[in-house]
């Protein structure tokens, strides 16, 4: 069964930032990664301007969302998710859970998934099939509830990321996942 770490902090406490950061660790380790992060598109320091779709396994990018200033057009909060994109960014998810690597990234669960059952939600249906030995997954922290009862069965380990922790953070996820990841690597 695929083992799950939970990565959970409130808004803009850098979440995303942590989770890139583990993936240069893992990476620098040997570890086979995929799936997708979503770091923010700004058009300054100040000002969030959108959400990009970046793919952990090659790289590539592309632009998820954008900030919607009209309330009505707006697909999940203040943002417009790009449809083509969002299912782009799915496909990279559940291809890298049904591969033999070590780690998938899904950035991240939020009310799309667990309020709409859109987004990654068909990702978190395929976990019990899962070729990849873990999954990072990235969450709200208002929400982390609601998704730990959703994933009950799977005994997520959770981290709970702050301003004061989060330099230490990638460090704690590669530990988390290092264990069940060197055994597959044993038993291979």
């Amino acid at each position: 069964m695929i083992y799950l770490v939970l990565l959970a902090a409130p808004r803009g406490a850098g979440k995303t930032t942590a989770c890139e950061r583990f993936v240069e660790q893992g990476r620098q380790a040997g570890m086979r990664i995929g799936g997708i992060l979503a770091p923010a598109r700004y058009d300054s320091p100040e000002r969030k301007t959108g959400i990009f779709a970046v793919d952990a396994f090659t790289e590539e990018r592309r632009l998820l969302a954008t900030v919607e200033r009209e309330p009505g057009k707006a697909t999940v909060g203040q943002y417009r998710f790009d449809s083509d994109v969002m299912e782009w960014s799915l496909g990279r998810v559940l291809l890298a859970l049904d591969a033999p690597i070590d780690v998938v990234v899904i950035d991240e669960i939020g009310p799309l998934e667990l309020v709409q059952k859109g987004g990654f939600a068909p990702a978190l249906e395929r976990l019990s099939q899962a070729q990849a030995t873990t999954a990072v997954l990235i969450v709200r922290a208002e929400l982390l509830t609601r998704l730990q009862a959703e994933l009950a069965a799977y005994d997520p380990a959770t981290i709970s990321l702050t301003r004061t922790n989060r330099d230490q953070v990638p460090m704690h996820i590669l530990k988390q996942v290092w264990g069940p990841v060197s055994q597959r690597w044993q038993d291979a």
